[in-house]
């Protein structure tokens, strides 16, 4: 799936079995996004959303008996039910970019760049991420995630497909 040019970059494809019109709203609806965006067994408190290019989706990331982490969505493009591409990172309380908690050397921004393509009333999401200005330390260091973003971004995917089942 990824050339040899490409080996930084994580692609994950899943399809849901309804209209991209509902799979969309999932995305870009505040109260939709929150029950399912993020790690297996964290609750999302939303603290800013704004679904524009340019906009920020800033959240606290709940876990039981942890602190809370912070993470930030900065919207660089947004066509309506076609694709959305965003800069991913960890934030502070205030919608600053901050480091991993558990790496220093992890990219600071992870671009992600989601289609969306409909056939037969069924919807294909394809997630592309990879590094965003990094270094070659950090670049590595995503490259060597490879097993961690599968279940992340898998977690996530999953999460999805049981909100979108129950809505």
């Amino acid at each position: 799936m990824l050339s040899n040019d490409d080996k930084a970059a994580f692609v994950i494809t899943r399809q849901f079995k309804l209209p991209r019109a509902v799979v969309w709203k999932a995305w870009s609806v505040a109260d939709q996004l929150k029950h399912w965006w993020g790690p297996q067994g964290c609750s999302i408190d939303i603290h800013r959303f704004e679904f524009r290019t340019g906009g920020f989706f800033h959240y606290a990331m709940n876990f039981e008996n942890a602190p809370t982490m912070w993470g930030r969505f900065n919207y660089r493009d947004i066509t309506a039910l076609d694709r959305l591409v965003w800069l991913n990172s960890f934030s502070n309380e205030r919608c600053g970019i901050a480091r991993a908690p558990f790496s220093e050397i992890c990219p600071l921004e992870i671009q992600n760049s989601v289609t969306f393509a409909e056939h037969a009333g069924q919807t294909i999401v394809t997630l592309r991420a990879e590094p965003f200005g990094e270094v070659e330390a950090e670049r590595k260091y995503f490259e060597d995630l490879r097993p961690s973003l599968e279940q992340g971004y898998g977690g996530t995917f999953d999460q999805l497909a049981q909100y979108l089942r129950r809505a």
